[in-house]
């Protein structure tokens, strides 16, 4: 029983809380003009992507919309700026394979000397077992995780020059995470395809990924602290978008209820 209650204690209970916050006191008119600050937002084009552009460009930032669909990102940039009378800019990313990750922070790098904020937001939820990234890795922490990891690396630099010209003298790493973060924490066999990570579901492939998401925050906000770079994992909240698209609607009351009942020690 007590173990039962520290399980519950520790990870369902905050996702709980997470999942029904209390109204919100904050408000996009609330944020300060942001003129002069070059951003990236990886998976731009759709979802919580899209929607923090939207506010980047009210506020006049220079934003990066980096996404692996350039006709996707081109129709997301065009009603952008019928909304904001401002216009992202593309740049082609496909986290799912390295050399795409290093093409894009090198093309970034040829046109910017500086990076004030990095929002590494895009991801991929449940997808087929079988769906693997270019290098090998589960599609899941490939691109939930390596991708993005690699890229921040990658945007170090620019991001250290960044601080220079930013108000507070900081720049800022950011990482969509979920609460799904609290169900899982890593299994390095299944990382690449085999028996291990068969043996797991795509949902569990997908907690672990978003447990990896909070670990990197951290680790990068080691590493780089006394550079001037604040780095932060965020959980979004339960909410409806383009990444729940290979999940269906029962699935996910299903296996929040698994998810649910494992951690409870229930099946």
């Amino acid at each position: 029983m007590g173990n039962t209650w520290s399980e519950f204690k520790n990870n369902v209970w905050p996702a709980v809380l997470q999942a029904y916050p209390p109204k919100s006191t904050f408000s996009t008119d609330q944020m300060p003009d942001l003129t002069g600050r070059v951003i990236i937002v990886t998976g731009g084009n759709s979802g919580v992507g899209k929607q923090t552009i939207k506010a980047l460009l009210e506020h006049n930032a220079k934003v990066y919309m980096a996404s692996r669909s350039k006709s996707k990102a081109d129709a997301a940039i065009a009603e952008l700026k019928a909304l904001t009378a401002k216009e992202a800019i593309f740049l082609e990313l496909d986290l799912g394979s390295l050399a795409s990750v290093r093409k894009a922070a090198n093309e970034f790098l040829s046109k910017e000397k500086e990076l004030h904020v990095l929002f590494n937001n895009a991801g991929v939820m449940s997808p087929p077992m079988d769906m693997l990234t270019a290098d090998g890795y589960d599609l899941q922490f490939g691109t939930n995780v390596l991708g993005h990891f690699f890229f921040t690396e990658l945007l170090i630099p620019a991001l250290i020059a960044g601080k220079e010209t930013s108000p507070d003298h900081h720049t800022r790493v950011i990482t969509t995470s979920s609460s799904a973060a609290y169900f899982s924490t890593i299994n390095w066999d299944t990382l690449r395809d085999g028996p291990a990570r068969r043996k797991l579901s795509s949902q569990q492939l997908y907690h672990q990924s978003k447990f990896a998401n909070v670990v990197i925050a951290r680790e990068v906000a080691k590493r780089y602290a006394d550079q001037g770079i604040i780095s932060m994992s965020c959980n979004p909240g339960n909410l409806k978008t383009d990444m729940q698209r290979y999940v269906s609607r029962i699935v996910m009351i299903l296996v929040r209820c698994s998810s649910l009942a494992n951690i409870l020690k229930l099946n």
